[in-house]
Parts: C-alpha cells; structure tokens; sequence
C-alpha cells in the first residue's frame, strides 16, 4: 500500500498579533496547547510547567528566558526562535524543527533532551 503524505493544515490564528506580544512574563502550568500559533510572540520570562505543546508554530517567538519545566514539546516550530536564559529541566523534544546544532547545545545544557518520533514500536 503506498502511503500518501497529507500536509497539515493552516494553524488557526487564534491570538492577535497584539495579543502575542503582552504573553511575556505569563504562566501556563499544567496546560496542553496543540496547533497553536505562537509564531514572533513575545514569551519572554514566560513559565510552561508540566504543559503539552504539540504542533505549535513558535517561529521568531522570543523565548528569551522563558523555563520549559517537565514539558512534553512535539513537533513544534522553533524556525528563528530567540534562546537564552533558558531552563528545559525535564523537558523532552520530540520531531522539534528550525533549530541550529548551537540551539539544541543550549538546550540540552538547559536540561532538555531530545527524542526521535518513532514511526513504530517494534
């Protein structure tokens, strides 16, 4: 059987542009966000805790600072994002994008660690 590739489709603008750039210094704990676009939001000092983020567009987002703690990242765009300050302490990535060698450095420096998504289990 040939397997046929389906594009995802368009994330759904649920926040402003305005609404993206007054996120900085917000809390999401305990929160699954999936398809959402985060793309040139200003998240910086913002806390994920314990929070799902599973096919969100974070390209350009500012993450300056921003702590990703026991967070499961999933196939997420992180194309052009801005790092530093960071805490991923027991955060796994899983199929993340658009990062640079330097950035997945930071990462797991951080405390994050990296995961191949797995097409299947045998």
């Amino acid at each position: 059987m040939q397997s046929v590739f389906r594009p995802s489709p368009p994330l759904e603008p649920i926040l402003t542009t305005h609404e993206k750039r007054e996120l900085h210094d917000e809390l999401f704990r305990n929160r699954v966000l999936v398809g959402l676009d985060l793309s040139g939001a200003d998240l910086r000092n913002t806390r994920f805790e314990g929070t799902v983020l599973e096919t969100c567009n974070l390209a350009g987002a500012n993450l300056r600072g921003a702590q990703f703690i026991r967070c499961d990242v999933r196939s997420v765009d992180l194309t052009h994002a801005e790092l530093g300050d960071n805490d991923f302490r027991g955060t796994m990535l899983v199929d993340v994008v658009g990062l640079s060698d330097e950035d997945r450095s930071l990462i797991h420096g951080a405390g994050g660690a990296f995961q191949q998504a797995c097409a299947s289990l045998r």
